[in-house]
C-alpha cells in the first residue's frame, strides 16, 4: 500500500495568533529568575517587556491575574485566575482605583496581601485585572508590553527540579491575536502599548 499525497502545501494554524506578520529576527532571551517554583512552562501568548539599560534582547514576562469573585474593599485575600499565574510572594500587585500591596501568600486560586488593595474601591468586581507594580505604594505598571511570546517555552526540566537558564524564544511584534486564547490577562494599558502593531480580536 502506497502513501497518497493529497495536498502539497497548507497553513499552520496557531490558536493564539490569527495572523503573524512580523517577529523579532533572531528571537529574544526571556529571564527565568522571576518564576514561581511550580512553573514548568510559559505559554505562547504571554506578553513580554524589553528590558532597558541591559543587554539588548533580554525580556521579562508581564504578570497579571483576574478576580474570579466580587470582593469587599477590606479584603486582604482575593480569588484569582488563571491557576498557573506567575506571581510570587514578595511581589506587588495593583488594582486600578485601589492601592498597591505586597503579596504574602499565593495559591492557584487565591492571593493574599499585606494590606487591602481595594480599600479605596467600593466593590471590586469579578473580572477586574490586577497587574504587577514596582513596590507598594507605587501604582505604575512594572513592565510595559513590547511583544508577545510566539511559542510555549519550557522553564524547568525534570518536572520542576531544574530551573533552566535564560530562555531563547520567538517574539511577535506585529499581527492579530485571539484575546480569548491568551494564557494571561491583558490590561487596557498593555493593549494601548501594542495598538499600533498588535490587533486583539
Amino acid at each position: 500500500m502506497s502513501l497518497q499525497v493529497l495536498k502539497e502545501s497548507g497553513n499552520l494554524y496557531h490558536p493564539v495568533f490569527l495572523g503573524l506578520f512580523e517577529d523579532i529576527q533572531g528571537g529574544v532571551t526571556v529571564k527565568t529568575d522571576r518564576f514561581p517554583t511550580t512553573t514548568k512552562e510559559i505559554k505562547k501568548g504571554a506578553l513580554l517587556n524589553a528590558m532597558t539599560g541591559v543587554s539588548i534582547g533580554l525580556y521579562d514576562v508581564i504578570k497579571t491575574v483576574r478576580l474570579t469573585a466580587d470582593a469587599a474593599s477590606a479584603d486582604t485575600v482575593l480569588a484569582v485566575e488563571p491557576a498557573d499565574h506567575l506571581f510570587k510572594v514578595g511581589e506587588c500587585i495593583y488594582l486600578a482605583g485601589g492601592t498597591a500591596s505586597t503579596i504574602t501568600r499565593v495559591s492557584s486560586t487565591e492571593i493574599a496581601f499585606e494590606t487591602a488593595i481595594a480599600k479605596t474601591v467600593s466593590a471590586p468586581a469579578s473580572g477586574a485585572v490586577l497587574f504587577e507594580t514596582d513596590a507598594a505604594p507605587a501604582t505604575a505598571v512594572k513592565f510595559a508590553a513590547d511583544a508577545i511570546l510566539k511559542d510555549t517555552v519550557e522553564v524547568r526540566s525534570g518536572g520542576v527540579a531544574t530551573l533552566l537558564d535564560n530562555l531563547f524564544a520567538g517574539a511577535v511584534v506585529r499581527g492579530t491575536c485571539d484575546e480569548s486564547q491568551l494564557p494571561y490577562f491583558v490590561t487596557d494599558a498593555d493593549k494601548t502599548n501594542l495598538t499600533a502593531r498588535i490587533r486583539f480580536a
